[in-house]
């Protein structure tokens, strides 16, 4: 028992041959395979989409995740792609009540504060709780897939979860991945905050002029203790506007492009330069995708917290990116 359980928090293919083995192996494996969950959802043709409209409802098919296995859930990576959709968002997260880790794109915030309302109303029709697994009760850690606004923020304030604690008092760490069209970080509301990351390369030039390009107020925050900057490899590398350094004084709009390797690294130390708390790291790297990087942390792998707690001071990382742009970068 103790080899096959080794085995199965190996890898998610180790888990899912162990499941194979018996009944009882299975049991053993279950927790292992579905520790984390990635819900991708795929939309409707446009002849279901227009079957749907005529008759005025959606197919009732439904694709929804056991509660005997949602409960083995704890990190889930959930995108939302509307209304045309066969599967229902509040499925998905009633099904998983013990999640830690949520990545989720910022609209479907908004379900989150239903299904609260719903299983409170249960809990109450039923003379108190009526679910073996508090919902919520275990999250920690909020992964965001797209930009976030102010608004989606403001119906969260006070909500409580099941158990009576307010929601948003639990969330200790916070990473946003797409701040193209907002800047905004929703820091104010989450008092406990410890840890957050943004993605460096979405921050537009503030007022004055910092290289580090950091939201206001968030170095304020009482609880912070880690802000990481994360840059995409890929971008970084592949795209010349992310280094442009400053604009010729001649006002003629030709730019001066540095070393993708020399630029990191001064971005590195004026990170460290700024605060103690401020770090830089490469994420996700080339030859992984944000969702591969994502799981892996959480089924035991490196967070990002952990690389950047790692390679705070080692003046060797971030040499390994070239010296020069590719051939024809600049075109």
């Amino acid at each position: 028992m103790q080899i096959l359980e080794y085995t199965a928090s190996l890898s998610r293919t180790s888990a899912a041959s162990v499941s194979l083995v018996s009944t009882w192996a299975r049991k053993l494996a279950l927790p292992h395979l579905f520790r984390a969950l990635v819900h991708r959802k795929a939309p409707l043709t446009n002849v279901i989409v227009l079957s749907a409209t005529r008759s005025a409802s959606l197919p009732a098919t439904r694709s929804t995740l056991p509660a005997h296995l949602g409960q083995h859930v704890r990190a889930l990576w959930t995108e939302s792609i509307g209304m045309s959709s066969p599967t229902s968002e509040m499925d998905v997260f009633r099904a998983c009540p013990a999640v830690e880790h949520l990545a989720l794109p910022a609209p479907a915030l908004r379900t989150l504060y239903m299904v609260c309302q719903m299983l409170d109303k249960q809990d109450r029709a039923h003379g108190g709780r009526a679910h073996a697994l508090p919902f919520l009760s275990a999250l920690k850690e909020v992964t965001l897939l797209s930009h976030t606004l102010r608004y989606e923020w403001h119906f969260l304030v006070g909500l409580r979860i099941p158990d009576g604690r307010a929601l948003l008092q639990n969330i200790t760490r916070l990473r946003m991945l797409d701040m193209q069209i907002s800047a905004y970080v929703p820091h104010a509301h989450l008092p406990n905050l410890t840890h957050l990351a943004l993605p460096y390369l979405d921050l537009g030039a503030n007022i004055s002029h910092d290289l580090l390009r950091l939201p206001e107020g968030i170095l304020e925050h009482p609880k912070l203790q880690m802000v990481v900057l994360t840059v995409d490899e890929r971008k970084y590398l592949h795209n010349p506007w992310y280094h442009i350094v400053r604009y010729s004084a001649a006002g003629t709009g030709n730019v001066r492009y540095s070393s993708p390797r020399e630029s990191f690294r001064a971005l590195v130390k004026q990170a460290y330069m700024k605060d103690d708390r401020v770090n830089v790291i490469l994420s996700p790297r080339i030859g992984q995708s944000a969702i591969e990087e994502w799981d892996a942390a959480v089924r035991g792998g490196e967070s990002i917290w952990d690389i950047a707690a790692k390679v705070r001071g080692d003046e060797q990382y971030g040499m390994e990116l070239p010296s020069t742009y590719a051939p024809g970068i600049h075109r």
